[in-house]
């Protein structure tokens, strides 16, 4: 079985995907990591991905789609995989639907408050890409300095929750529909949290 982690940044999915992949050998799909990765290949795919990268250009439904078979087919390796955030809208849920078509959602619930909330502490590694929470200030891994990103002002933060929710909130209702949502209480710490999750996808050590 596949998941589709979904909700708002800073819900915590990366944390949460993470703590899957360490302790039940899930492979991770996050898109930023996937282009990067593909564009690194000599291959056709490789040389699109990385012409678009280069261009700073918008990725495509049909790219997209393309990475995603390129994963099933090559990466696999009989292994379960977890999207990080990638159904976010109308076309995703369609490529999901058509590429991926056995997977389940699980919603990291929490408010527009609180996420706006760790948005506006957050620490960010320019080098990784990495985030981390507002009282870390250097990267445990690289030891590199961290900085507050550009665009997390509240302004910012306010339009691109807004812009998410706007998006993401008929889908989950459409995924409702067809039993197709695990919902896990985010406003928690990150043990509870990783508690409730593993017990209700029924994962057991």
């Amino acid at each position: 079985m596949n998941y589709v982690f979904i909700w708002i940044q800073w819900s915590g999915k990366w944390t949460q995907a993470r703590l899957l992949q360490e302790n039940y050998d899930f492979k991770l799909f996050e898109s930023g990591w996937a282009l990067r990765e593909i564009a690194a290949e000599d291959s056709e795919l490789g040389r699109s991905v990385w012409s678009i990268i280069d261009a700073w250009n918008h990725v495509s439904p049909a790219v997209i789609e393309d990475i995603l078979k390129d994963i099933l087919k090559n990466k696999l390796n009989g292994k379960s995989w977890i999207f990080d955030g990638f159904v976010r809208n109308v076309w995703n849920k369609q490529t999901a639907d058509n590429v991926l078509w056995d997977y389940t959602v699980v919603l990291f619930e929490l408010s527009e408050q609180k996420a706006k909330a760790r948005l506006l502490g957050r620490m960010y590694n320019p080098s990784t890409g990495e985030t981390f929470m507002a009282w870390v200030q250097k990267d445990p891994n690289t030891g590199e300095d961290l900085i507050q990103r550009a665009d997390d002002v509240e302004e910012a933060i306010i339009k691109r929750i807004n812009l998410y929710t706007d998006l993401a909130l008929p889908l989950l209702e459409q995924y409702r529909k067809q039993w197709n949502l695990i919902e896990v209480n985010a406003d928690q710490s990150i043990d509870k949290v990783f508690k409730e999750l593993t017990e209700k996808l029924w994962l057991k050590k």
